[in-house]
């Protein structure tokens, strides 16, 4: 890493820029992080297994002492290596993000949605039209009826004929 700061930051987003170069960068920038983890892994352990033989006076027996100190000592170098793995994970989220915000990506997007709303609204007016209609059908009087159709009805004209006598009066 002989490069500056600023140098490797502007390469990383040239590379991010071209899709050819995206893939690569993706793959070295992960390939090292999960290569440090593992070195990180490997120290650990060998200064775990190197920590662990060594007994102090007064560690219990059986070498529960100094398996706890020896575990101790290396966490930081655990939490290192962890950490290295997050980061390549990051790297791929990294790059998903980048691609979704392209602008054909964006467009295609957009349409898509706009596309979808006009479908909605198209069906929503379908339903309210139907309904509407409906409704019409079951207030307007009959086609052998001489009123034009949508025209109110009496409230008895629902209940039967008008035909027959009514009661009382």
């Amino acid at each position: 890493m002989s490069k500056d700061i600023a140098t490797r930051v502007t390469t990383g987003v040239q590379a991010l820029a071209l899709p050819g170069q995206r893939e690569g960068w993706q793959a070295q920038h992960r390939g090292s992080l999960l290569t440090d983890a593992q070195t990180y892994d490997a120290l650990a352990d060998a200064i775990q297994a190197d920590l662990k033989a060594r007994r102090l006076d007064g560690d219990l027996p059986w070498g529960i002492s100094a398996a706890a100190r020896a575990r101790k000592r290396v966490k930081p170098l655990r939490d290192a290596a962890k950490a290295m793995r997050q980061a390549a994970k990051a790297i791929n989220g990294t790059v998903a993000a980048y691609e979704e915000t392209q602008p054909e990506v964006v467009l295609r997007r957009r349409e898509d949605k706009a596309l979808r709303k006009a479908q909605r609204k198209q069906q929503l007016g379908v339903a309210a039209h139907n309904s509407a209609q409906a409704t019409l059908r079951r207030i307007a009087p009959g086609e052998g009826d001489d009123a034009p159709a949508g025209a109110p009805k009496l409230l008895g004209d629902f209940f039967g004929g008008g035909d027959r006598q009514q009661r009382g009066a």
